[in-house]
């Protein structure tokens, strides 16, 4: 009687949580509309969030609670045990070696061939410019003097004030950069993120097969929801930090789990690489709850090492930008020091007052990340929350570990700009799948995990919802890679980019760390009309890309289109003839 007792609730359990999901993407979807412009700084992403709330998130969000609502009705049976599937998947490891190579090459084609291996934000291009200058086996790039008047033009945004402009690397932590560099020596970088991809999905698996060896049916649950991830994919054909994130952080639990002193070595050499990938504050947070969990059990000695360990990879990281800003000769100019150069001065610098932006931001961001996922990822991960965040301590550290990240950016960065899905929980992306794991070996313990409807699932998250992911990525990254390549073709030594109003036309400003670059390619709204006469000196060539030149780029957001160059990039025309500079058009 107690077993059926026990079946009755897991039957309840399912449906129950399907309508929590439906609910949190409805509460996500309506903090959304939070979102207004204001004069504070989180304006200038507020129309991106709208856009892809609106454009992109929103769209999925409605097929999700019809996804959800048809299970409901029509039911969710459990029809398949841990037995029937061992039988039923006798190579269960070879196919899973098989999926996640297919999920890296998969990323791999997407990059070269159908998101222009083209770089869009300034995040991404910052990883290729220090990588550029590590593989000259420099540690930042001098910066040319006879450009140091024209510094703000070639676009300073996210580089370290070095001194007086007297050399420049990005203000990021070198990790990501460094692994691209060295990889991009033995294969092409386009395959650098898919092969980390590949690592995590990996570390995954044997983090499940350990979790729970005695249930195939589980591990194979949580091998179809990573691979129906389109925000595993789809970052992982880009170069953001995200995806080596989600490896390192995955590879160390994988290593914290095994519990012996070599792979507590391991983890800990894991954690410092992680925690300079990118910012400090990622890593930590993921790895914060398991060290609370090492205190939970009393495990005084480990915990110490892993603590002084941990405060030591800290103190060397958070060092970091001011050990390298300290390579220049002269004083930092104030106006360069503007976002600060310690991760205290930055932290202080972008700590958002809490208010109906930022929560409205993050519902944003929620929502994006759960619209970008497997179909069925929530409704599990509800399942898992409810029934094992008290009885499983590996499932309340995963969960913490989410929750601190939510929180932390709450309050220093609620507004993610460009992603795919929700980047700065792309590390955390394994401990989602993880939780929905323990949700479904609770359905399976009860005899309600319906394995068809997670058949269902898988094939529409990688049939429909992943090629509507690419499809959306593709459309919103073309207008900037055609007006990129349009502009890199220039035979002008100098081209002036018409930055505003159209949105993120700055990230076209792209230089070389040795403005070996032709053309040369500077801000309009940074460059003063009096530089004109020294720029266009020696015979140097100029040329204007303005703001129809973007019509493409502001059709995309709806934007009316300018029928000529804006009143700063008028200026400089204006001053370019003047100054009898050698004009060319585009």
């Amino acid at each position: 009687m107690e077993q059926d007792d026990v079946e009755h609730a897991g039957g309840r359990l399912l449906p129950s949580s399907l309508g929590l999901a439906i609910g949190a993407v409805i509460v996500c979807a309506a903090l959304g509309f939070l979102i207004k412009d204001t004069p504070a700084v989180l304006t200038v992403f507020t129309g991106l969030a709208r856009f892809f709330l609106l454009r992109q998130d929103i769209p999925v969000a409605g097929a999700l609670i019809l996804f959800y609502g048809l299970i409901l009705v029509f039911g969710a049976r459990g029809e398949t045990r841990s037995d029937s599937i061992a039988h039923a998947l006798r190579f269960l490891h070879a196919i899973a070696i098989a999926v996640v190579i297919a999920m890296a090459l998969t990323a791999w084609c997407l990059r070269r061939f159908v998101l222009f291996d083209f770089d869009l934000s300034r995040d991404e291009q910052m990883v290729a410019f220090d990588a550029g200058i590590f593989s000259r086996g420099q540690l930042v790039a001098p910066f040319p003097a006879q450009w140091r008047e024209w510094y703000e033009a070639l676009n300073a945004t996210f580089i370290l004030p070095i001194g007086d402009r007297e050399a420049w690397i990005s203000a990021y932590l070198p990790g990501n950069a460094a692994l691209h560099a060295a990889l991009s020596r033995i294969m092409p970088d386009a395959l650098i993120s898919p092969l980390l991809l590949m690592i995590a999905g990996l570390a995954l698996w044997r983090i499940a097969r350990r979790i729970w060896p005695e249930s195939p049916s589980t591990q194979t649950v949580v091998l179809l929801l990573f691979a129906g991830s389109s925000q595993a994919i789809v970052m992982g054909a880009t170069r953001y930090a995200m995806t080596a994130h989600l490896a390192a952080n995955l590879v160390w639990l994988w290593l914290f789990l095994q519990r012996r002193p070599v792979t507590d070595a391991g983890a800990i050499a894991v954690g410092f690489i992680a925690t300079g990938l990118h910012q400090p504050l990622f890593h930590p947070l993921f790895v914060l709850p398991f060290l609370d969990l090492l205190r939970r059990e009393k495990q005084w000695r480990l915990l110490a090492v892993y603590v002084l360990c941990y405060g030591a990879i800290g103190l060397f990281w958070l060092s970091w930008p001011g050990w390298v800003s300290s390579h220049g000769v002269q004083a930092i100019p104030a106006e360069h020091q503007a976002g600060g150069v310690s991760y205290l001065d930055r932290f202080r610098s972008s700590t958002t007052a809490l208010g109906p932006v930022s929560f409205g931001l993050m519902g944003v961001n929620l929502l994006r990340f759960v619209a970008w996922q497997h179909l069925l990822l929530l409704p599990l991960m509800i399942v898992g929350l409810r029934s094992s965040l008290r009885a499983e301590p590996l499932c309340r550290a995963l969960a913490l570990g989410i929750a601190l990240l939510v929180l932390a950016m709450l309050l220093l960065l609620p507004a993610q700009a460009h992603g795919w899905g929700y980047r700065y929980l792309h590390g955390f992306l394994g401990s989602a799948v993880l939780i929905a794991g323990f949700g479904w070996h609770r359905l399976e313990r009860a005899g309600a995990a319906p394995m068809r409807v997670v058949l269902w699932g898988t094939a529409l998250s990688v049939l429909a919802l992943l090629p509507f992911h690419v499809w959306l990525a593709r459309s919103f990254i073309a207008p900037y890679a055609q007006a990129s390549a349009a502009l890199s073709r220039s035979t002008a030594d100098l081209l002036i980019v018409d930055d505003w109003p159209t949105p993120f036309a700055t990230d076209l400003v792209r230089n070389r760390p040795d403005l070996s670059n032709r053309p040369i390619m500077l801000q309009a709204t940074e460059l003063p009309p009096a530089a004109l006469t020294r720029l266009c000196a020696g015979g140097r060539t100029l040329a204007f890309a303005d703001t129809p030149r973007f019509a493409a780029m502001n059709r995309l957001f709806g934007n009316d289109l300018l029928p000529g160059p804006s009143p700063a990039q008028h200026r400089l025309h204006q001053a370019a003839d003047a100054a009898g500079c050698r004009v060319v058009s585009l």
